[in-house]
């Protein structure tokens, strides 16, 4: 299996651009990390603009893992986060994993399913990936919905795998291979 791992490259759905991160975006990421509700899930949460340029900084020249800006407007209202590396996924067998979170103020509106669906779309047909993975806590059921209306399956749910302010949560893994992916597109048209 050959992965040809590339830049980031802006993307575009009908009401979102996915701009590639820049260190001119910190500020915006860190005004919507920084809120409990925007990222619940992910694994960084930001006190102060330095704990977002330390968790980003180093994504901006890593090949192996693309993050954009999401934007609405020319507004950024979140992060996506696709990963490459051998610790999250496994590119010598084209898997890769993804990882997002919106402004809270902007959940519930499909962004992240339409998100996730230009994502999908720009790796199974520029990458060369195969397969797509993400990871979710069980009460986090607006994201694990997301996944499954981009047209991600269930693979195992893992118990007590996630600790997030103190309390132990059960995880459900999803996955999406560009077959499903593109039954499920071909579903909606």
């Amino acid at each position: 299996m050959e992965t040809s791992v590339t830049k980031a490259t802006q993307l575009r759905s009908k009401r979102l651009i996915l701009d590639p991160l820049t260190l001119a975006d910190l500020d915006d990421i860190f005004r919507i990390a920084r809120v409990e509700k925007s990222i619940e899930d992910f694994q960084y949460a930001a006190s102060t603009p330095e704990d977002v340029r330390a968790w980003l900084e180093p994504s901006l020249e890593n090949p192996l893992n693309l993050v954009w800006t999401i934007r609405e407007q020319g507004a950024a209202i979140g992060l996506f986060d696709l990963c490459f590396e051998a610790e999250y996924s496994d590119i010598e067998n084209g898997v890769c994993r993804v990882g997002y979170f919106l402004d809270h103020q902007v959940q519930g509106r499909g962004y992240a399913t339409e998100a996730l669906i230009t994502v999908a779309d720009w790796v199974f047909s520029s990458s060369g990936a195969t397969r797509i993975e993400a990871g979710v806590t069980l009460p986090n059921k607006a994201s694990w919905r997301s996944l499954e209306k981009a047209g991600f399956l269930r693979d195992k749910i893992i118990a007590g795998n996630w600790i997030w302010h103190g309390e132990v949560h059960d995880s459900a893994y999803y996955y999406l291979t560009d077959e499903l992916f593109r039954r499920a597109q071909s579903c909606k048209a």
